[in-house]
């Protein structure tokens, strides 16, 4: 994810990132020092994924983060926004959530304001070129 959104996503509760996910958000120039913060307030925890090379070799073409994802989330929900990767994670059995169910949980809870997820779907759109499918989009920003 390309915008600088972290915080918002910590507002859902205390959330946890395997290590490989921490190194791929820590390339991105403009979300280290967010994610940093975020990990020294405790919002997010970080945890060792193990070893992921069976389901490497299921999903060659998924990388290091989506499958270490796969691997640790066994009992928890995972929050994935790759659509390859999402489909694994269902076929694994995980309680898989991508951009808009986490967004539509977080406005149904009050959590998320809805100038805020307004501004998610911009950004989204603007910095990443992620594309909501327009029911989906009009039910968020409704």
């Amino acid at each position: 994810m390309k915008i600088d959104q972290i915080e918002l996503i910590s507002r859902l509760g205390r959330i946890f990132i395997t290590v490989e996910v921490y190194e791929e958000l820590s390339k991105c120039r403009f979300l280290i020092k967010p994610l940093v913060n975020e990990i020294h307030n405790g919002n997010i925890g970080l945890m060792e994924s193990g070893d992921y090379s069976r389901l490497h070799k299921k999903y060659p073409r998924l990388g290091s983060g989506e499958l270490s994802v796969i691997f640790c989330a066994r009992d928890k929900i995972a929050f994935i926004e790759d659509r390859e990767a999402e489909n694994a994670g269902r076929d694994e059995g995980l309680k898989v959530y991508n951009i808009p169910e986490v967004l539509l949980a977080g406005k149904m809870k009050g959590i998320f304001k809805k100038t805020e997820i307004m501004q998610i779907i911009r950004e989204l759109r603007e910095k990443d070129g992620y594309v909501f499918k327009k029911d989906i989009e009009k039910e968020l920003i409704r």
